[in-house]
């Protein structure tokens, strides 16, 4: 009998287990706007902001559907809208509040009309917020804060919201975002958290402490009710405590699968935006563990949400997933994408791809097959609640520039067909080739010149910046 009811313990909790880690997949679009950076939602209202091609609003009054209003662009001189190319204005990040919404840019922060969302209109740029290289943005009652790097924390009062008036400056280092609750803003200042407090009658700024982070500060938010998390990049998500008397303790923190960058509390838990994949995080027994995720592999950048739902905003894609329990089967891809190192002629490459059931009832297999006879797979079976599977895909070469896809068909409702691309020995860098040796001057981060050969053996990471 005590084993019996240690095996009905047991299957409970795993049930559990398979259950929490689900998100349905409701909708999909692929804007004209991309180099997606941010999204936000205000009332019924879904705004998303590309550094190229301008700025998507949606109406998500129904929030299992993406329900495309207008794509909006910016002029660089600050007046004007309509569709097109985004007017040299890249937006960045947004901030919504009543009737307006605020985007920083690379001309400034700009101001929206959103009372019709379907024709936003622009209200010019605030004063004194060109030239400067500005990020995340938040907005508490009459006071909002830009992130401005080394130019610090510039905080407005936009009681009259179409005009806003500066209040001060907060000094920084690198300020890359800024959070404000009860009248206490939050900064990440590189690898610190600083603290401020706001006395909104005087807006009165006062230090209060600051706290050193294991890595660079992505973004921050609390939950109102005394938690407060900080995404870290590659050291995951930290949550806090933040006590009675705003003095942070810190709960724990989890080291997610990629990036985390930035962060939307869903439901007394917190969303995370992960670079490949979105998480759901949650504090349970003074623990911060993961209790949902789906693999989008796109460069999930920003992430916005509404009840149980959690709108994806990804480099060249918007996606709404829900947060609960799946009856019925759910696959899942640790990749969308294989690139193959080069690869001579006649000779072969295998890369492996891991097909996983995170849903509660058996994955029926219906087709699973690749469109290049350049590739080949071996063969997938049906998957249990929680099973995986390695599919190994194969390139042989015979020719340049061979690229294709492996498609599954399967009983998954949200996604009964999901394809994983394959490229094999494309025009271009390949991965594996040889780099070949260059001399380029160092514009940031130091001086003098970067010649690549005085590095041989070293892991070098380069980032390259379009001009303004």
């Amino acid at each position: 009998m005590l084993t019996h009811l240690r095996n009905t313990i047991f299957l409970i909790v795993l049930f559990n287990f398979i259950v929490a880690l689900n998100l349905t997949l409701h909708d999909y679009d692929n804007p004209s706007a991309s180099h997606i950076l941010d999204a936000e939602i205000i009332n019924n209202t879904l705004i998303v902001t590309g550094m190229v091609g301008g700025i998507e609003f949606y109406d998500i009054s129904n929030p299992e559907v993406l329900n495309h209003l207008t794509s909006f662009s910016l002029s660089s001189g600050g007046g004007g809208g309509g569709s097109g190319g985004g007017g040299g204005s890249k937006p960045n990040c947004v901030k919504a509040s009543g009737n307006h919404a605020y985007v920083t840019t690379k001309n400034g922060v700009a101001i929206l009309n959103i009372s019709n969302p379907s024709n936003p209109q622009s209200l010019g740029y605030i004063s004194g917020t060109s030239n400067m290289i500005l990020e995340n943005l938040d907005i508490l009652d009459n006071v909002l804060a830009v992130a401005a790097h080394e130019n610090g924390i510039l905080l407005f009062d936009i009681s009259n919201p179409s005009n806003p008036e500066p209040i001060t400056t907060i000094q920084s280092e690198n300020a890359w975002t800024v959070y404000i609750e009860n009248s206490t803003i939050f900064i990440g200042d590189e690898s610190q958290l600083v603290m401020y407090y706001l006395d909104e009658s005087t807006n009165q700024v006062d230090y209060m402490l600051e706290l050193d982070m294991p890595n660079s500060v992505k973004d921050i938010v609390g939950d109102g009710y005394g938690a407060l998390y900080v995404a870290l990049g590659t050291d995951g998500v930290m949550a806090l405590n933040l006590g009675t008397n705003f003095s942070p303790d810190i709960i724990d923190t989890y080291n997610t699968t990629s990036l985390a960058n930035r962060l939307d509390i869903l439901d007394g838990k917190v969303a995370v935006s992960d670079w490949d994949d979105v998480e759901i995080l949650e504090i349970r027994e003074n623990s911060l563990q993961k209790v949902g995720y789906k693999n989008t592999t796109r460069r999930t950048m920003a992430i916005a949400t509404k009840e149980n739902y959690i709108y994806s905003a990804e480099w060249a894609a918007v996606q709404i997933f829900e947060f609960g329990e799946i009856e019925g089967p759910d696959i899942d891809l640790d990749f969308y994408e294989l690139n193959y190192p080069f690869v001579e002629n006649g000779e072969s490459y295998t890369l492996p791809l891991n097909v996983t059931n995170n849903g509660n009832s058996e994955l029926i297999l219906d087709e699973a097959y690749v469109t290049n006879s350049e590739f080949s797979a071996s063969p997938l079976n049906n998957l249990a609640p929680g099973e995986s599977q390695i599919v190994d895909i194969t390139y042989t070469a015979n020719a340049a520039n061979a690229s294709g896809s492996y498609r599954i068909y399967s009983n998954d409702t949200d996604e009964p067909e999901i394809l994983c691309e394959t490229n094999g020995n494309i025009i271009g860098a390949n991965v594996g080739d040889q780099a070949p040796d260059f001399n380029l001057s160092i514009v940031a981060n130091g001086n003098g010149n970067f010649q690549l050969s005085d590095h041989i053996g070293e892991i070098v990471v380069l980032a390259f910046f379009a001009p303004n």
